[in-house]
C-alpha cells in the first residue's frame, strides 16, 4: 500500500504456521489477501517492518505490496488466538504471495547477482542480519515465486539493529561471500552510496503516517529518539568506515 491508502480486514482466515511470529491471513475491504502481525510484535518491531519495507521499495528491491491494515475489534470476538495475538487496531500488512516459497540453498545462485549484490547491501545498511541461509539450513526471508521465479522480500522486524558485526553478517548472509561468483568493487561503491543516499533523504516522509497507535505505545519522546537514530545510521552509507568492512 501507498503511504496513506487505508484498509480495513473483513475476514481472518487463518493462522500462518511458516516463521516465528506465525502471522494471520487475512482478506481486506479490497478483496485482497494479507499477512497481517499485530501484538504478536511489540511497536517497535512493527515500526521496523513498515520502515524498512518502505525503504527496500525506495532502494528498488522486490517486496510485495505493503502498510497496515485495521483489525475490527468485532472480527476477534469468537477468535481467541487472533484476539491474544493480533489485536484490534492497526496491524502491520504484506500481500500474501500465494504461489510462493522459502528460497532454497540450492536456488540462491540462481537469482541474478545484481539482485544479490543489492539485497546484501541493502541489508547491511539498515542492519538487518535476519537473512541467514546456508547448506544446512536457515532463515533466508526472501521468497522465490512459483510462476515466474522471482524473488520477494518479506520479514524485517529485526531491522535498524545496529551496530553489525561486519564479518558474521557476510558470513551468514544468504548472499554472502561463500555463495556467490561476485566481489564488491569501486564502481559498486559509487552506485550503491547515491542509491542509499537518495534513499535515506526520502525517509522522513516514509515515516509520517506511522499509525498514532504505534507512536502511542512507544510514546514522542521514544520514537522521536528512534526515528533519528535510523536516520543518522542510514547516513553512515556516506562514510569510507562503511565500505571498509564490507566484503
Amino acid at each position: 500500500m501507498a503511504v496513506g491508502n487505508y484498509i480495513e480486514a473483513v475476514e481472518i482466515i487463518r493462522r500462518l504456521e511458516g516463521g516465528i511470529t506465525r502471522p494471520f491471513l487475512c482478506r481486506a475491504s479490497n478483496d485482497k489477501h494479507y499477512v497481517a502481525k499485530g501484538l504478536e510484535l511489540p511497536p517497535n518491531e512493527r515500526i521496523a517492518e513498515l520502515l524498512c519495507a518502505r525503504l527496500a521499495a525506495q532502494f528498488g528491491l522486490p517486496i510485495p505490496e505493503h502498510g497496515y491494515i485495521y483489525i475490527d475489534p468485532a472480527l476477534l470476538r469468537y477468535n481467541l488466538e487472533a484476539r491474544n495475538d493480533l489485536g484490534p487496531g492497526d496491524s502491520y500488512a504484506l500481500a500474501y504471495v500465494a504461489d510462493a516459497a522459502d528460497l532454497l540453498y540450492s536456488q540462491a545462485q540462481q537469482v541474478p547477482s545484481d539482485l544479490q549484490k543489492a539485497v546484501f547491501i541493502f541489508d547491511y545498511w539498515v542492519g538487518n542480519g535476519d537473512r541467514q541461509l546456508g547448506p544446512f539450513g536457515g532463515r533466508p526471508n526472501l521468497l522465490m515465486c512459483g510462476i515466474d521465479n522471482r524473488l520477494q522480500l518479506i520479514d524485517h522486524n529485526q531491522a535498524f539493529k545496529w551496530p553489525l558485526d561486519a564479518q558474521k553478517f557476510a558470513e551468514s548472509h544468504v548472499f554472502g561471500p561463500s555463495n556467490r561468483t561476485w566481489k564488491l568493487d569501486l564502481i559498486d561503491r559509487v552506485e550503491y552510496s547515491q542509491r542509499m543516499h537518495d534513499t535515506a533523504m526520502r525517509f522522513h516522509d516514509l515515516c509520517l503516517d506511522v499509525p498514532d497507535e504505534w507512536r502511542e505505545s512507544i510514546g514522542k519522546p521514544g520514537l522521536d529518539i528512534l526515528l533519528e537514530e535510523i536516520e543518522s545510521n542510514l547516513m553512515l552509507c556516506q562514510s569510507d568506515d562503511f565500505w571498509s568492512v564490507l566484503q
